[in-house]
């Protein structure tokens, strides 16, 4: 008889929910948060689980990979989707949800979220840990010049080591905000330093990767947003079209139907908050940094004259993944096409 499984996932205990093919309970209870203890559990109480459900979460991705290594036919449900099913019962505990997943899994009724590679994963992480850094220097920057501002003291935009030179050059050897800003001029090297080993580490991979070569022929994707876009989509044919990943990314607008009401909101900004922000980053370099004509600039031009520029930078991010995303499947470059004779 097949069984289904539904494991609520936290931080020391998991609950656990077995069910028959007719829905009808027949293990239910709580082990670590281990993959070899609930291994066991399951060899024990589930030996033929047909499907073993949990929600998306920050172990999701760990307990995924260590249970597929044992061949255990796990499936990761989107959280959202999950607690649209769950909320409706009356009394929410590990035990109840845990129950709500089993069920979810046995009727199939669940959307199943696509989990990262090992290597995008650890990849991801070098990225994440770099946009930090460079968050943190940038912050450091800005609360160096509030300080001195104060002070009547102003200098022209600059980042890094020249910013400290210049920062240093300005206060001298005996200002008085110099014992303040001195810890920060300390903290802002070391984090330099290592953004610097970050930058290296991507510029590596990014050379060994001949996907993210091709991806990078695209008018502004520089090396950090083509190899962020590799390792976040990780797997292109799991989209149907090139033109989901948009809204996979958030970037399609929110919609509101309903009788005679149909309205179209802002982007939902779901997805990727990384690799949004560097699509709309390199949208901005496309209009303003790339001399070189090309269709989608041109095309992105015309767009911005006709709804404004801050609208037509979110258009194009979207138009640069869908871009992206044919590149990588088709196995081309970037057409930068030709002008039309005037």
């Amino acid at each position: 008889m097949k069984q289904y499984v539904g494991l609520d996932v936290s931080q020391r205990e998991t609950a656990v929910c077995v069910v028959n093919e007719t829905g009808q309970v027949i293990f239910e209870g709580k082990a670590k948060s281990n993959p070899g203890v609930l291994t066991d559990l399951l060899s024990k109480h589930a030996p033929h689980a047909e499907r073993i459900g949990f929600e998306t979460g920050a172990m999701a991705s760990w307990l995924w990979h260590e249970l597929r290594r044992v061949e255990l036919p796990v499936v990761c449900i989107d959280a959202r989707h999950a607690h649209a099913a769950l909320s409706v019962r009356m009394n929410k505990s590990d035990q109840n949800d845990a129950r709500g997943l089993a069920e979810l899994v046995r009727v199939g009724w669940y959307r199943e979220v696509k989990v990262k590679s090992e290597e995008s994963q650890k990849i991801r992480a070098i990225l994440v840990a770099r946009s930090r850094l460079v968050s943190m220097r940038r912050d450091i920057e800005n609360q160096v010049r509030s300080l001195i501002k104060e002070c009547g003291l102003l200098f022209p935009r600059a980042i890094g080591q020249q910013f400290r030179n210049q920062v240093s050059e300005l206060l001298g050897v005996d200002h008085l905000l110099l014992s303040v800003i001195s810890p920060l001029l300390s903290i802002h090297e070391n984090v330099c330093q290592q953004q610097g080993k970050f930058d290296n580490e991507v510029r590596r991979l990014a050379k060994l990767d001949e996907t993210t070569r091709r991806l990078m022929t695209v008018p502004g994707v520089g090396v950090v947003t083509a190899l962020t876009f590799r390792h976040t989509i990780d797997d292109p044919s799991r989209f149907r079209s090139a033109s989901t990943v948009g809204a996979y990314l958030g970037l399609t607008p929110r919609r509101s139907q309903s009788g005679e009401t149909d309205t179209n909101g802002k982007i939902s900004r779901w997805g990727d908050r990384l690799l949004r922000t560097y699509l709309f980053e390199a949208a901005t370099v496309l209009l303003y940094r790339t001399k070189k004509w090309s269709s989608l600039k041109a095309w992105g031009m015309k767009l911005a004259k006709r709804i404004g520029m801050k609208k037509a930078k979110v258009a194009i991010a979207r138009k640069i993944a869908v871009i992206l995303h044919c590149i990588w499947v088709d196995g081309t470059s970037f057409d930068w096409g030709q002008p039309k004779p005037i």
